[in-house]
C-alpha cells in the first residue's frame, strides 16, 4: 500500500506569527493610548471644579500586554459626582467620556490590527 508523509524541514511561520502579535500588540496600544487622551480631555472639561483636584485626577492609563485600559478619576468624591447621593444630583464626568468614545476605541482597535500588518 502506497503511503505518503510531510516532513518540516524549517519552520519559518511560526516566529512570523510571534513578532506580528507583539507588533499588533503594540500598535493596538498605541491608538488606545490616543483615544484616551481624548476620553481624558472630556472627562476633564466635563468634570466639576472647585478646587481643580478632581478634573487633575482624571487618568485613562493602557496596559500594552494586556491590552486594557483603565479610565477613571482618583479623587474620593468622584463617585459621589459621578453617581450623585440622596442630597446631591448626580453630574456624571466619567460615564458620557467613555460613551462618547466607546466606538472610537473600536475603530482604533481595528485600526492597530491592520497597521500592524503593513
Amino acid at each position: 500500500m502506497p503511503g505518503w508523509g510531510v516532513e518540516i524541514v524549517a519552520d519559518t511561520f511560526t516566529p512570523l506569527l510571534a513578532r506580528a502579535s507583539q507588533r499588533m500588540k503594540a500598535e493596538v496600544a498605541a491608538e488606545m493610548e490616543v483615544v484616551g487622551a481624548d476620553m481624558k480631555d472630556m472627562a476633564q472639561s466635563l468634570a466639576r471644579v472647585r478646587t481643580g483636584f478632581m478634573r487633575d485626577s482624571v487618568y485613562a492609563q493602557v496596559d500594552a500586554e494586556n491590552l486594557t485600559m483603565d479610565f477613571g478619576a482618583l479623587a474620593y468624591y468622584s463617585a459621589f459626582n459621578e453617581f450623585g447621593t440622596r442630597r446631591m444630583a448626580a453630574q456624571p464626568f466619567i460615564r458620557p467620556a467613555l460613551d462618547a468614545n466607546q466606538q472610537k476605541l473600536l475603530d482604533a482597535m481595528l485600526v492597530g490590527v491592520m497597521n500592524s500588518f503593513r
